[in-house]
């Protein structure tokens, strides 16, 4: 299903607006004889009239000549499910413009052309115009959505409080393969949580299972796998593999959406939905400002995820939709918590062992494994419940464009420790090994971002409730 699809979807979604306006003109009261009065029987159908029929003459002194206000739906707010946001306005003909950083919306904005995941755009405060030659623009409308991140895949619990036994997360949900009706050699899937066009096949392979050219995937350096997802746009004389024409590399935020912790080896969330996946190394187009000569990567035979030489010989799977909106949205509520306007999620503001104060004085303590869950489940700050993270819940406070650690928000998460192992736990336990569990890494002192360690060892913790 191609995003235009759920564009059509949502656009009925939208069709009880305009019944609820229509139906304010049956709502008659009989004391009310001035059609110009809002509450009269007819105002409202003299308004809807004039607007469909293009009569932009003036109604009791409303500017039926502007341009309606855009509408999102669903409303701005936090998430716990998948969704799609779409922007639209009742004035006919009228095109609507948007910005995501806040700034005014006007004409050579963004022009919006269908609806997005939250997923993509959660975080971002997300402003829209709509203009219509010969009218005045309307006025300017805005949200901001939230949205968890995913589940990590783990079912299993090891402990009371740990990943599996919370089941955080936003419910994963691919579509199958699916054949182009007009390019039958191209398959793509829908991730449904998140909105990405994936290309089914890894580059090199292709068919409804992969198992075309089998085993003989491309293989290269990063350059190479940018070139050959680049290469999609041009397939089908022009018009695009799928008929798409926007192929990349997928960030590592794309990446990484797809790494299931419960699996000891190719671990991708849905072998049926992404065949034939490599039990190897993955390249992201994400840069890594520590060094330009190295690149991201996920390595899919055991789930973790490291920067190196980005000549060397991985694998590539392109995608086709926008790129998410990654810039990073805080908001320090002062009592010791910081919310995530991206996922909605409240974070200690702190490290296990700081002063909760604003600048999170003295050092950080270390504590193994348990003793996290435990510090967590039994934390008391601001009357809220806490726990101990997942990998994906602790991975999304990374911010992939410092090239000086700590990789995170220095503002906004003070003195988070960033000097060598200085490394922060996750509730998630490694399957291949179950006495180690995940760890993110926010130094740059070892170019991971996550990885294992025992969990006998004593590494950082950071609280989280939602």
């Amino acid at each position: 299903m191609k995003i235009s699809n759920f564009f059509s979807k949502l656009e009925i979604q939208f069709f009880p607006y305009i019944l609820l306006v229509t139906s304010l003109s049956f709502c008659k009261n009989p004391s009310l004889e001035n059609p110009c009065d809002p509450n009269h029987s007819v105002y409202y159908e003299i308004l809807l009239s004039k607007i469909f029929s293009g009569n932009m003459g003036n109604h009791c002194g409303a500017n039926i000549n502007k341009v309606i206000a855009p509408i999102f739906f669903p409303s701005p707010g936090h998430y716990t499910e998948p969704n799609f946001i779409t922007i639209t306005t009742i004035t006919p003909g009228a095109t609507i413009y948007i910005t995501t950083d806040g700034t005014t919306p006007n004409s050579l904005s963004t022009p919006y052309l269908s609806p997005s995941s939250i997923w993509r755009l959660a975080g971002q405060r997300i402003r829209a115009i709509a203009t219509k030659v010969g009218m005045e623009e309307s006025a300017i409308s805005e949200g901001t959505y939230s949205i968890l991140p995913l589940k990590t895949g783990q079912t299993t619990s090891y402990t009371v409080g740990d990943d599996a036994s919370i089941g955080s997360g936003l419910t994963i949900n691919y579509a199958e393969p699916k054949v182009d009706q007009i390019f039958p050699n191209d398959y793509t899937t829908i991730d449904q949580s998140t909105g990405i066009i994936w290309k089914t096949c890894s580059e090199g392979l292709s068919g409804p299972t992969c198992a075309i050219n089998s085993p003989v995937v491309t293989t290269g350096g990063l350059a190479t796998l940018n070139t050959s997802c680049l290469s999609l746009n041009s397939a089908n004389s022009g018009k695009g593999y799928s008929g798409y024409t926007t192929w990349r590399l997928p960030t590592m935020r794309e990446l990484l959406s797809t790494n299931d912790a419960s699996k000891t080896s190719v671990t991708i969330l849905n072998p049926t939905a992404l065949p034939g996946t490599v039990n190897y190394a993955y390249w992201a187009s994400t840069p890594y400002p520590p060094s330009g000569s190295d690149a991201w990567y996920l390595d899919y035979s055991n789930s973790n995820s490291y920067a190196t030489t980005n000549s060397n010989p991985y694998h590539g799977r392109c995608v086709a939709s926008l790129p998410p909106v990654e810039t990073l949205s805080y908001q320090d509520n002062g009592d010791g918590t910081i919310m995530d306007n991206t996922t909605g999620l409240f974070w200690q503001k702190c490290s296990y062992g700081q002063n909760n104060d604003t600048g999170c004085t003295l050092a950080a303590n270390s504590i193994n494994w348990s003793g996290a869950i435990t510090y967590c489940s039994g934390l008391s700050l601001a009357g809220k419940v806490w726990r101990l993270p997942n990998r994906n819940e602790l991975i999304s406070l990374h911010d992939y464009t410092k090239s000086v650690g700590p990789k995170i928000d220095q503002t906004i998460f003070p003195n988070t420790v960033s000097f060598a192992g200085g490394y922060y736990w996750t509730s998630t336990t490694n399957a291949p090994g179950t006495t180690n569990a995940w760890y993110v890494n926010f130094t740059t002192t070892f170019n991971n971002i996550y990885d294992v360690q025992p969990k006998s060892n004593s590494l950082y913790v950071r609280c989280v409730s939602q």
